[in-house]
């Protein structure tokens, strides 16, 4: 992690990213990201939870996990709001370096218990976890849906064939600097290019589709089309996740007339091959901390889905599909 870097990002994020680094071989990997059988994902808003106050279970076997497991919450801070229905990703780790548990054909429910001062309340309500993985790796995440009624700190726990596996604790809020389904997308300019030379001076991506980069931000959301922004950087990724999101983004719009993709590189590029990742202003616009991001805005230019990290073919294409 570079210098620039440790400023914009806390610990427990900082926590999460040598977990999440894990998911690949190599940052940046450029592969697709395939979204698994278990469950149904549907396109939701996201958020991160304490990954330095995650419990670690007294050991589970059971549905081919065995071991200690340790849960975090793999979402940036802030993010996870009492608006709507939120997206929720959660690692379940074992002992051992890369023992990511959890698989397609090892379901899991998702327990969320809302937290007060003399400990947890009866249980609010729980949702089925779906697995979502990279093609770098059979490694990879669950995610889950939930409505949150309050904020303040809420117990969320991974429960397979009856035994709770682990669980980390996570602050809701009222509100997050990222905008959620139903804001108005920030109309922030972003860097263009239309010829080779100058969409390689803006794009890590090694097969960049020229389409994404003929438009900034604000002329896309503003040109009454929906729009998908991707703010992804395949060389610079912190998670090891932009290249196959960036890869499912091309895969779901593939052929789609009706609409408008913008690929952003969160960080200044220039200063990036020197060491030091630096979030550009459109970053700062949209209240991002982390990468990778993917955002569906709708032709009147509001927010209808947004997606933090890996993110599923199916759920995308889903989110499209809503657009009407």
């Amino acid at each position: 992690m570079t210098t620039g870097m440790t400023s914009c990002w806390n610990r427990r994020w900082l926590i999460l990213l040598a977990a999440l680094c894990l998911l690949a071989t190599a940052c940046g990997a450029d592969s697709a990201a395939s979204d698994a059988p278990a469950g149904e994902l549907a396109a939701t808003d996201s958020a991160v939870g304490d990954a330095d106050e995650a419990q670690v279970s007294p050991g589970i076997e059971g549905q081919g996990i065995e071991g200690q497991a340790t849960v975090i919450i793999a979402n940036s801070p802030g993010s996870v709001t009492t608006t709507g229905s939120q997206r929720i990703l959660t690692a379940l780790i074992g002992d051992g370096p890369n023992n990511f548990l959890g698989g397609p054909d090892q379901p899991v429910t998702i327990r969320f218990d809302a937290v007060n001062t003399t400990g947890v309340d009866d249980v609010t309500g729980e949702a089925p976890g779906s697995f979502l993985t990279t093609n770098a790796s059979s490694l990879g995440l669950y995610v889950s849906r939930f409505e949150f009624p309050t904020p303040g700190l809420w117990e969320i726990t991974v429960v397979s064939n009856g035994n709770d596996l682990g669980s980390a604790l996570y602050e809701i809020t009222e509100q997050s600097p990222i905008p959620t389904i139903g804001d108005p997308a920030p109309a922030t300019d972003s860097l263009t290019g239309t010829t080779p030379e100058e969409i390689v001076a803006i794009s890590t991506d090694q097969n960049p589709d020229p389409d994404f980069y003929d438009l900034t931000i604000g002329d896309a959301i503003t040109n009454d089309r929906p729009t998908v922004i991707a703010f992804v950087t395949p060389a610079f990724c912190q998670t090891a996740l932009c290249g196959p999101t960036l890869e499912t983004v091309k895969e779901a719009t593939a052929g789609r007339g009706d609409l408008d993709v913008v690929h952003v590189e969160p960080f200044d590029l220039e200063l990036a091959t020197q060491g030091t990742l630096m979030p550009i202003e459109s970053m700062d616009d949209w209240g991002l901390q982390t990468e990778p991001w993917v955002f569906v805005v709708d032709a009147d230019g509001v927010v209808a889905a947004s997606f933090e990290g890996i993110i599923g073919l199916t759920e995308l294409e889903d989110a499209l599909a809503g657009l009407g």
